[in-house]
């Protein structure tokens, strides 16, 4: 077996890490965990919110690997043991936003290997079976981002001050963009309508309204709730409700290749190597940049800043005959 591992940070200059982390227990498990960005930018201890919660949930997961008791779990009552050491290790803080994170991982066990995902992160097997969950509202947040962005390009050619306009927009609200004069109350409601036009969600008007005027700092309170479609399933220390954790098995013989990605990377390679995902990464950043055209989301990149953070581990197995 050949283990390849690819793990950079968004900022470019590698002044702080990200809020990925990997987990390698050879043998055991292999995943990656993709730490939800705080909007407020909360920090405890040095490390951000984001990344504590994948460190805590990164952590519990090994220990699960390595007992043969726990690791033969079902998976809803991995995620409920893996969201309770969240819940302990962050209801102390007391933060307005709790700390939450994506799970994606791959355990070997021996002629299977088993694969557990909740969130975003993704798993792609011999390089065509991909299993990647995206939210709705993420689909919400990135229509709006890029109106937003279009908008605020035709008042300033300075397009890294245009994108941390944007994010501010997006990540505090409109009611703050136009309390502070960024956008008016007639842009806003624009924008809005176009989210809602441009992801078809007529039907809860009221409720995309709401979120994209509160912003992605309110995004929480649709984790692992039910009720309409902006609702998700996440590992924030409550119990999911949608049923949207993936838990299933494969025979080893059948497995080439193994590849545990975060949504830092737009597009997906034809070949599973580092290399190939980088170069896939490059020509979506000469593309689309700002991330506003065909590989749109909801940041763009900047001179001092990748979109996201980005993560990649890849396992090529032999053939078992």
């Amino acid at each position: 077996m050949k283990l390849e591992v690819f793990n950079r940070s968004k900022y470019r200059d590698g002044s702080a890490p990200g809020d990925d982390v990997l987990l390698i227990v050879p043998g055991s498990v292999y995943g990656v965990f993709d730490g939800a960005t705080d909007p407020l930018g909360t920090v405890i201890d040095g490390i951000a919110a984001g990344r504590l919660a994948a460190m805590t949930v990164a952590s519990e997961m090994a220990k699960i690997a390595l007992d043969p008791v726990a690791r033969g779990m079902p998976g809803a009552d991995i995620v409920e043991r893996l969201s309770k050491v969240l819940k302990a290790r962050t209801d102390p803080l007391n933060m307005d936003i709790p700390p939450s994170t994506t799970l994606a991982v791959a355990l070997d066990c021996g002629e299977t290997w088993r694969f557990l995902l909740l969130g975003d992160s993704g798993i792609r097997l011999n390089g065509t079976d991909v299993h990647h969950h995206e939210k709705t509202i993420d689909f919400v947040s990135t229509a709006a981002r890029v109106a937003v962005f279009n908008m605020l390009s035709h008042q300033n050619s300075d397009l890294d001050q245009v994108e941390m306009a944007t994010r501010r927009c997006i990540f505090l609200g409109f009611v703050t963009a136009i309390s502070e004069g960024v956008l008016t109350t007639a842009s806003a409601s624009e924008i809005v309508e176009e989210a809602i036009s441009a992801t078809g969600l007529n039907k809860i008007r009221q409720t995309v309204s709401n979120f994209l005027m509160g912003g992605i700092q309110k995004q929480f309170k649709f984790g692992n709730t039910d009720g309409n479609p902006l609702c998700f399933d996440t590992m924030d220390g409550t119990t999911p409700k949608l049923g949207e954790l993936q838990d299933f098995e494969r025979a080893a013989k059948d497995i080439i290749s193994i590849e545990i990605f975060t949504d830092g990377y737009p597009s997906q390679p034809n070949y599973a190597s580092v290399t190939a995902w980088e170069k896939a990464f490059h020509a979506a950043e000469d593309c689309d940049f700002h991330k506003t055209g065909p590989f749109s989301t909801v940041k763009g990149s900047t001179s001092a800043e990748f979109y996201d953070d980005r993560s990649v581990l890849i396992l090529r197995c032999p053939l078992v005959t």
